[in-house]
């Protein structure tokens, strides 16, 4: 059985998604990446020589893909990265969670919002189906793919 998605709805899937992963992935570069690596470290998922490193590229892919998906760039890899990331926070979030680690926020959006490891797990989940609706939505309307592949036309909607 194959699930239509309305145009609108994929649209919006996409930009909240997109627009979160900016906000994200701003709030954390436009610090040091020492800051955000002090939270990545705290989750004691990596090992401590590759922590900085995550921190520093980290904030700058989630800003790669969020824009993506906004403009509408490349949709379905885009989504899938999304989709990906949401993933990969999710287990680091039920790690810490199952490890007993007490946090106090889950350092999702740097120093712009502080959520609790709950509210995370509920937010990322909700990011995360919106990531399959907008990979559902491919090819759509008002996107740069539908644009260099030869426009949108509406009829092989939900198809691919």
């Amino acid at each position: 059985m194959s699930v239509k998605i309305s145009p609108s709805a994929g649209l919006a899937a996409r930009v909240i998604v997109g627009a979160v992963l900016v906000y994200a992935g701003a709030t954390k570069a436009a610090g040091p990446a020492e800051e955000f690596a002090i939270v990545i470290g705290s989750y004691d998922l990596l090992p401590r020589d590759m922590v900085l490193t995550a921190a520093t590229f980290l904030p700058w892919v989630e800003i790669l893909v969020g824009w993506s998906l906004i403009l509408g760039l490349r949709l379905k890899v885009a989504a899938a990265a999304a989709g990906s990331l949401f993933a990969a926070f999710l287990f680091a979030l039920l790690t810490v969670k199952a490890k007993g680690i007490e946090l106090p926020n889950c350092g999702c959006f740097g120093d712009g919002v502080h959520l609790t490891l709950t509210q995370g797990l509920v937010f990322d989940s909700a990011l995360a189906a919106l990531c399959w609706l907008a990979w559902k939505s491919a090819p759509a309307p008002l996107s740069l793919d539908s644009w260099t592949e030869g426009g949108y036309t509406g009829r092989d909607h939900g198809k691919r």
